[in-house]
């Protein structure tokens, strides 16, 4: 008989210093939407263990800098399965695709066994930086056109004055109050503008480390106007989005430009939409990236090339020394600036020491 309750006690012993192992862990993130520099996220992480046998638990979120994650921890005892709330506070500090980690240690009650686990909740977008920059305007589109709205209807609020309805015309530019006065229906004409379109490329070979963060905060700059104005905008960053508008295209573009990474060589432009601005944004300026802006600019109504021979450029109310000299892309840029021309692009330089002119 002693020797039965002997082997259970080992057996027991022996299961409760396992028990750590036999834990079963799921976890994800939640509320943590994505944001701009600056802007402040409240979220939580849910977390669900289940455990065949008593366990001691303490889950903990790790440090993240370019989150501003406070620290903030739970503990307690887990047996079965038990569903975990840790809540989070951060303030997004710098532009990319952060990972959101955590530490969860599994404790067996007499301390004989333990499990650290390193858990992974889910990645955080932030945009790049938003800082007041100079307007830029793209070249008029050969079409007018209104704002475009849902089910292709146009704005009411966009009448610049009313005509005596015709068949086709929508109701709901009717306009009720002056086809009471006028005995006849009388329709809200709607006004019509020439917008232009912006296709944006980013060189995304970067020989300063503030290069691509320049480049991407200028870029959500200039495709945040064109979605204010109502304008079809595209980028090609890595990837290629075609022109498009709303809130959704704006998402897409904000959340392209937040994984932006570097690369070793330059990222070639492809060729312009009909009829767009081609926009293009390098530092290097390399021989091969030049002559693709050239085959590229063919069907472009108007092309500039921003050239940041430094990667940066100062902000309003910044200072920086002057830079003297020209880098290698600088002068590969000005030997092709005339021929640049001939094809329709400006090219535009700013130095490090200069604030953006556009």
């Amino acid at each position: 008989m002693a020797g039965v309750l002997g082997l259970l006690s080992l057996l027991l012993l022996l299961a409760l210093w396992r028990a750590p192992r036999f834990a079963q862990v799921r976890v994800k993130a939640q509320g943590l939407a994505p944001g701009f520099p600056g802007q402040e996220g409240e979220g939580q992480v849910a977390v669900e263990v289940w455990a065949p046998l008593p366990l001691f638990f303490r889950l903990e979120n790790l440090p993240a800098a370019p989150l501003g994650l406070e620290p903030r921890g739970l503990s307690g005892m887990a047996w079965g399965k038990i569903p975990l709330t840790l809540p989070l506070s951060c303030r997004y500090r710098r532009r990319g695709e952060h990972p959101l980690r955590l530490i969860l240690r599994l404790t067996s009650p007499l301390g004989l066994g333990e499990r650290l686990l390193s858990l992974e909740a889910g990645r955080v977008l932030v945009y790049p930086s938003l800082r007041p920059l100079p307007p830029f305007e793209p070249a008029p589109s050969f079409f007018l056109e209104g704002r475009a709205e849902p089910f292709g209807l146009p704005d009411p609020l966009e009448a610049k004055g009313l005509r005596p309805y015709q068949p086709g015309d929508s109701l709901r530019l009717l306009a009720k109050q002056a086809s009471l006065r006028q005995g006849r229906p009388f329709v809200r004409e709607v006004e019509k503008s020439l917008l232009g379109g912006l296709f944006l490329h980013l060189d995304t070979q970067s020989l300063h480390p503030a290069y691509l963060d320049h480049a991407a905060s200028l870029a959500a700059w200039l495709l945040l106007q064109a979605e204010k104005k109502g304008a079809q905008y595209g980028l090609s960053a890595g990837e290629v989005l075609p022109l498009g508008r709303g809130k959704a295209h704006l998402v897409r573009t904000l959340s392209l430009l937040a994984r932006l990474q570097p690369t070793p060589g330059p990222s070639l432009p492809p060729k312009a939409p009909f009829g767009s601005t081609y926009f293009l944004i390098s530092q290097g300026a390399e021989e091969s990236f030049l002559e693709a802006t050239l085959r590229g600019a063919a069907q472009a109504r108007q092309g500039v090339l921003l050239l940041l021979p430094e990667g940066y450029f100062l902000y309003p109310g910044e200072k920086g020394r002057v830079a003297f000299g020209k880098t290698p892309g600088l002068a590969r840029a000005l030997a092709m600036k005339g021929l640049l021309l001939a094809h329709g692009i400006s090219l535009r330089v700013v130095r490090g020491h200069q604030t953006l002119t556009l």
